[in-house]
This record gives C-alpha cells, structure tokens and sequence, in this order.
C-alpha cells in the first residue's frame, strides 16, 4: 500500500476466485427449480438455458452468446448437455448419457412447438400442450441432478431459498395459470 491516496488501486480483477472455481454451470436444488418451472409454464427454461450458458462462457472463455442458445435452445441443447456430461468438478465422474437426455428436450420442445401452432382452435391440443410440461420438467429436474452433483452441489442446498424475484415470477405465472384455466373451461 503506499501512501498516495490518489493512486489508482492496484488489485487484479482479472483473477477467478478459488470460491467460484465449481460455477461452470447453474446449481439449483430440484425442488425450486420444478416449483418455478411448473409456476411460469416452462418459461423458467428459458433462464436455466441462459444462466448455464452464462456460467460456462465465464468459467471457460469461451465466445458463446448465452442469450440466443437460450432462445434456440432447440437448436443448442444437445452442446450445452454435452458439456455438463464433460464436466465434473469432483472428480468422480459418473456415467451420463447426455444425448438421450438433449434428443429427449429437443423432441418435447419440439412437440409444443408443433401444437402451440396446430391447437389455436382445439381445448384437446390446449390440454395436451400443457400435459407437455410434466415430462419436460421431469427430464429437466433429471438433467439438473446432474448439474449438482457434477458441481460438487448435490442437494443444491446453495440455491434452494427463493428471492423476491422468484416469488413475483410464481405470482405471474399463477395468473397465466388461471387466465389458461379460464380460456380453457369457457372456450366455446
């Protein structure tokens, strides 16, 4: 330290933390993760796309726009599980079978898609899209379990409270799920 108090600091910003070394990709526990994704009809894979993209491009350097493989997750699901299966920060590596689980994603992404634009008119295919959301939050919470252990996190007991963001999401995503309900029960 010297004496000038109006010289610049002096400290490294450049440096990664030791603590941040296990932040490659987005730790959360099960519970919060299914509770938020069922809460805002699946729109909360959208985030979990983007901060897993976020943390790996800040872990590895990599130049990857985090925020288009989010929107296209479609497109850039089977490369970001590839590389969860990669990773694996404690050293115990267990078998993943990444691809079963992105062709998976991608089918049931892919199927709402498909009856987001066929069902305009239909309850039945309004129904069956919203049913769609129980496999893809199952097969999401699965991928996750894999996120935590591989981030040395298993519980996800670091990201298990929720914040006031997170409960204005759940109260907007309760209205959606009662205007759906509403459109649904009184469509003609």
């Amino acid at each position: 330290m010297t004496d000038n108090v109006y010289a610049a600091p002096s400290a490294n910003f450049d440096e990664r933390l030791d603590s941040d070394a296990e932040d490659r990709f987005y730790v959360v526990s099960t519970r919060k993760m299914l509770i938020l994704f069922f809460a805002t009809f699946g729109l909360y894979q959208l985030h979990w796309n983007f901060q897993n993209w976020q943390l790996h491009k800040r872990a590895t350097g990599e130049s990857v726009w985090p925020l288009p493989r989010a929107i296209f997750a479609i497109f850039f699901t089977h490369s970001l599980y590839r590389e969860i299966a990669a990773y694996d920060s404690t050293g115990g590596r267990r078998n993943w079978d990444s691809d079963v689980h992105a062709s998976g994603m991608v089918f049931l992404l892919f199927i709402g898609y498909v009856l987001s634009w066929v069902g305009t008119n239909s309850t039945f295919l309004d129904v069956a899209s919203i049913l769609l959301l129980i496999p893809a939050g199952l097969l999401l919470k699965s991928v996750q379990v894999e996120v935590n252990i591989r981030s040395g996190d298993p519980s996800g007991s670091s990201n298990d409270n929720f914040t006031a963001a997170n409960i204005v999401w759940c109260v907007i995503g309760g209205i959606i799920w009662l205007l759906a309900a509403i459109g649904i029960l009184f469509s003609p």
